[in-house]
């Protein structure tokens, strides 16, 4: 943000939102305003921030034209969160219908978790981690609706015009393989059995004790590659505050937080979660790093949701891969472990990806000649 006192009312507003505050330390001006305004929509949390806006007293309160424009775009979030529920309903039934056991990552499954700002909370795509593994989720996609569009981890499926969807046999990864594969016997270890099925909403959604060490590891994945938003910081917010009375079994957490190397990075969050956005310190998961915890804010403030926001590299206009490798050597000294393992993981994964394409072709033209009659017309 351009003006530094709106970067500290950026943060109060949060509070207010979450309920951790009752109002700014001073009146923004129209300028500080319009940063706060834009640095919501490129964190992707103009509706929550919002709902902080309609709590502040009236002396307080944005220019009438800012007000009337935040208004018209927080109903657009609401209008399509209601779109995306009933579509995650939706798929997720049909899903069940055809024998899959399936569950909602993140984002409208997440979502559930805000209370009454969940219809403020920014949709995004539909994630449906579908158990069974590669095979049989491969397997499904080609039998309903085929296509050669998959990754390491997920398949995109064309459900909807309007709304992607993706079909994911592993929830998520991590680039070191060895990691990786601790990573893989650690979610393989919830069954289908610990999803949560939510009646008002019509779909599962993982539990808790999943989402805890699942959403740190998807954020992580994408600040590391690219770059993440407030958005998915104030969602571990509310996966955080969900724990009861804050009581879990801490010590199994830091000790998956220690083998898959995240505990720095947990420490990082925790620091942002309990100094810049009020979460209490009886949820936190682990200790506070401060230096590692403004280093990490500052880059989120930098590249915005997804990374969309970044401007540092003089390599916008060339492939997204070299700048991949620009945004890995800025965080080498940090996060060492992910940033040497990537071209690794690059070829590995490119590898992975054309043995793939190659069965689901090989598969499809054996059944089109099975279709054939001797004469070789179609059956």
């Amino acid at each position: 943000m351009s003006v530094p006192t709106a970067r500290s009312l950026f943060f109060e507003l949060i509070k207010i939102a979450l309920g951790n505050k009752t109002e700014l330390s001073k009146a923004p001006s129209a300028k500080e305003w319009y940063c706060i305004y834009n640095e919501s929509g490129k964190q992707a949390i103009a509706g929550v921030v919002f709902e902080g806006v309609k709590k502040l007293p009236d002396t307080q309160r944005p220019p009438q034209d800012l007000l009337f424009e935040w208004i018209g775009l927080s109903e657009q979030i609401r209008h399509q969160n209601k779109v995306v529920d009933k579509q995650t309903a939706e798929i997720w039934s049909q899903l069940k219908k055809d024998g899959l056991e399936a569950a909602i990552l993140k984002g409208q499954g997440v979502a559930t978790l805000y209370g009454e700002l969940a219809t403020f909370r920014q949709s995004g795509d539909i994630d449906i981690w579908v158990k069974g593994g590669y095979k049989k989720v491969c397997d499904y996609v080609q039998k309903t609706l085929p296509t050669e569009d998959l990754a390491y981890h997920r398949f995109y499926y064309d459900y909807f015009e309007d709304t992607e969807v993706e079909l994911h046999y592993r929830p998520t990864l991590m680039s070191n393989l060895i990691d990786d594969r601790k990573l893989a016997r650690w979610y393989n270890s919830f069954g289908a059995e610990s999803f949560v099925y939510l009646e008002d909403k019509g779909f599962a959604v993982p539990s808790l004790e999943f989402n805890r060490i699942f959403i740190l590891t998807h954020i992580y994945r994408h600040f590391l590659f690219g770059g993440i938003g407030l958005r998915q910081v104030i969602d571990y917010y509310f996966v955080l505050r969900a724990q009861n009375d804050g009581r879990c079994k801490m010590e199994d957490v830091r000790k998956t937080l220690s083998e898959l190397r995240l505990i720095r990075f947990a420490e990082a969050m925790m620091w942002i979660l309990h100094t810049q956005f009020g979460l209490e310190e009886k949820y936190l998961i682990c200790g506070l790093n401060e230096k590692e915890g403004r280093f990490v804010l500052g880059e989120i403030e930098q590249t915005g949701n997804f990374g969309r926001g970044e401007t540092r590299y003089k390599y916008q206009h060339l492939l997204k891969l070299r700048k991949l490798f620009a945004h890995g050597s800025h965080l080498l000294l940090h996060y060492p472990s992910e940033v040497i393992w990537t071209p690794i993981w690059l070829v590995y994964h490119k590898v992975w990806k054309w043995r793939r394409k190659r069965e689901i072709r090989e598969r499809r033209l054996w059944k089109s000649r099975a279709c054939l009659t001797p004469e070789g017309k179609r059956c």
